[in-house]
């Protein structure tokens, strides 16, 4: 299987509806909206260029009515400006009462109103302070109304719905939330805890995550700070302690401090005391810090990893049908796209979580590809079900300390597979001595009986089956000649597998001659036929039984020849 450099998969990516509550109960909270949508903006512009897919926003604002202050609307660095505006000019008015359900019925239609892409994710974030309430409605049956929306339209649609609910003390109405909501989180009252709150959520659902501040050792001259491996640019943020007070940072080994200017590195001063320091592909280990103000101190403001990653096995262009068993491989690249180059010692490893259409989820076991430059699963993954997978991909490494990190997440990459009937069919084979191996394969419908194999061909029963033969290992100038012989029964020989040694026979269905609507399954998935010299002591019987036969062959041929003679000579007497 080669791997091939991946590409850009700009159908693959997250829709994402915010659903904001402007009604008269929410009061200053409304004035968070345009915070929050940049932020999620910008989040999903980060995430879309570090996985090379493509984010799709929509914003709906509710109150007694729902209005579309965005519909879905590609999150890219070349439409953020324009994306930036449309946010800010957002109206900031109070729309009445709390109807939950005309919002959700509102992004129900945008999302129908979307292409049927099976490569896209789809969710949904409210915004409320979790009271819904309609003017002159029944409540109790409004409420009951609204669970059977969110059922019948998002579950079945998988669409993750997100709730953040905004208020002090315990959430309002937490079981109607939770009978709506795949998640329901309490946001919090100011404007900090909800945009925490709601970051988090954002990030969780792009699969990418935060990473904290991590403050340096104080109390000392010099402190130092762990900085991770395979990181594309590090962000330090430097408190001097006091104006004009010093703050050096070293990389590993290195005699001189990091300076404006010098490598790439960029600096920010933010007034006297603070300043931010920007630094592109950090050398990975503990940096040291030298300080001379006792307060000083700096923190990872924020990091970006530089390996990325797609799924290359199976390929897009791969026609899998319900039952198959599949090989998973995937590729890791850098951020420019070339093959990624592990770092001596900070070897990467893979964490591969499948997901089947169902929600299951099945950690599967990986495996470095022998070219150094992605993974493999150690084993096939079962596809029993039809409907789309995703895969849940991790990569990570050890920093210098020995603590577990993650460089790079992927949830966009997965594959489809479409619904089929199984047949299983049971082989079996004999090899009596000195003649071909007889072979039988009886195909029956799962769970039933034996199924006429003229309905599953397309063509001849017989050439479904497609063998591959190897002996001592090597491939076998071998044949499987079958015969349909009715009633699911496919039978002949081996014809070729004569020579001593070991026989590995591996059948497969062919799908040029399977209808689409059909899979096969045989077991076992190979065969092992060993054909040995035979004993002098066995061949001796033979040999005596050969010679015997001969000597009754001759015996019998010289008495009916001397029948014949004395016949002929009884006529020439006669006459």
């Amino acid at each position: 299987m080669l791997l091939a450099a991946p590409a850009a998969r700009a159908s693959a990516g997250l829709d994402l509806a915010v659903v904001v509550d402007a009604s008269g109960s929410m009061g200053r909270d409304r004035r968070i909206e345009p915070l929050l949508l940049q932020m999620t903006a910008d989040l999903m512009a980060r995430s879309g260029a570090e996985n090379r897919v493509d984010h799709r926003l929509a914003v709906i604002a509710f109150g007694s009515t729902a209005r579309v202050d965005l519909p879905f609307t590609p999150v890219r660095r070349d439409t953020m400006p324009a994306l930036t505006k449309q946010i800010g000019a957002l109206a900031d008015e109070d729309l009445g009462d709390t109807n939950v359900l005309a919002a959700f019925s509102m992004a129900d239609a945008l999302f129908r109103g979307l292409p049927a892409e099976a490569e896209r994710r789809r969710a949904l974030v409210l915004l409320t302070d979790g009271v819904p309430y309609v003017r002159g409605d029944d409540m109790t049956a409004y409420r009951e109304a609204l669970r059977r929306f969110a059922s019948a339209h998002f579950a079945k649609s998988d669409v993750a719905v997100d709730v953040l609910l905004i208020g002090h003390g315990a959430p309002r109405e937490p079981e109607l939330w939770r009978a709506v909501a795949e998640h329901v989180v309490p946001a919090g009252s100011t404007a900090d805890e909800m945009l925490a709150t709601a970051h988090a959520t954002v990030t969780r659902m792009l699969g990418t995550r935060t990473v904290e501040s991590m403050p340096a050792k104080s109390g000392a001259p010099v402190d130092t700070l762990v900085v991770p491996p395979y990181l594309e640019v590090v962000v330090f943020d430097v408190f001097r302690g006091a104006a004009g007070a010093e703050v050096l940072i070293f990389p590993p080994a290195a005699a001189e401090p990091l300076r404006a200017g010098s490598g790439g590195v960029e600096a920010f001063r933010l007034g006297d005391v603070l300043s931010t320091l920007v630094v592109p592909r950090p050398p990975p280990g503990e940096w040291t810090i030298r300080r001379r103000h006792r307060n000083a101190h700096v923190r990872i403001l924020s990091q970006q990893f530089f390996p990325r990653g797609t799924l290359v096995a199976p390929r897009p262009a791969d026609a899998l049908r319900q039952y198959d068993r599949v090989r998973l491989a995937y590729r890791i690249i850098d951020s420019d796209g070339q093959p990624l180059r592990e770092l001596a010692g900070y070897a990467l490893s893979a964490d591969l979580m499948l997901i089947g259409p169902n929600g299951s989820m099945h950690r599967i076991g990986t495996e470095p590809w022998p070219d150094g430059n992605g993974f493999r699963s150690t084993r096939d993954a079962e596809c029993d079900l039809a409907g789309r997978y995703w895969t849940d991909v991790r990569i990570t490494t050890d920093d210098a300390r020995g603590r577990r990190i993650e460089v790079f997440r992927d949830r966009w990459s997965g594959f489809s597979v479409a619904a089929a009937t199984r047949v299983d069919c049971r082989v079996s084979a004999s090899a009596a001595m000195c003649l071909p191996v007889r072979t039988r394969v009886e195909c029956a419908s799962r769970g039933g009986g034996p199924i006429d194999l003229r309905q599953v061909a397309a063509g001849s029963p017989a050439e479904i089956v497609r063998a591959a033969v190897w002996r001592d290992g090597s491939p076998a100038q071998a044949a499987l000649d079958l015969r349909y012989a009715g009633g699911g029964l496919l039978r002949g020989w081996l014809r070729g597998a004569s020579r001593t040694g070991m026989y590995r026979l591996q059948l497969s269905a062919d799908r040029a001659h399977l209808r689409p609507a059909y899979n096969v399954r045989f077991e076992p998935a190979e065969l092992f036929i060993a054909r040995r010299r035979p004993s002098p002591w066995l061949l001796l019987p033979l040999a005596i039984g050969v010679a015997g036969f001969a000597a009754f062959r001759a015996r019998r041929r010289r008495t009916t020849e001397s029948r014949q003679r004395c016949l002929s000579r009884q006529v020439r007497e006669k006459t």
